[in-house]
């Protein structure tokens, strides 16, 4: 009887250490509410109407960014999918550093569709390997728009 029970409570403790993170179902359920939230949030930013306006159009998909981030980084990833989901946090961080290095040039007064244009091509980089990382983890809805 004690060895019967000694291998239940080692059974017991190691299924249960697994139980303090949450499942991939909720990570993908609590992550895809986040970034849907955040999809809609952008959608409702207008593209500048002309160059003068791009700053202000990057600010705001800037802070549409930083809260997505900043709410992603709140959940914990089972162990099994740490990595992946730390990579596509990173990635996206990248993406946001290089909107706010963006931003701040057009504040010193580089060229807009220039600006645009660099923008695009620092961004494709971190885009694929975060959308890589957001499929590994089932997460479509995280996946760059």
């Amino acid at each position: 009887m004690t060895r019967a029970l000694s291998l239940a409570v080692l059974a017991f403790a190691i299924t249960g250490c697994g139980s303090s993170s949450p499942s991939l179902s909720r990570l993908r359920r609590q992550a895809t509410s986040i970034c849907q939230r955040a999809l809609a949030e952008s959608d409702r930013i207008q593209p500048p109407a002309l160059p003068s306006d791009t700053a202000p159009f990057l600010r705001r998909g800037a802070a549409a960014l930083s809260t997505e981030l900043s709410e992603l980084r709140t959940l914990k990833a089972p162990a099994e999918n740490a990595a992946s989901y730390s990579a596509a946090l990173t990635e996206q961080s990248r993406q946001l550093t290089t909107l706010q290095e963006t931003i701040r040039g057009l504040d010193r007064g580089d060229d807009p569709v220039s600006a645009i244009k660099t923008l695009q091509r620092r961004l494709a980089p971190t885009e694929s390997a975060g959308d890589a990382a957001w499929r590994t983890l089932g997460l479509p809805g995280c996946v760059s728009r």
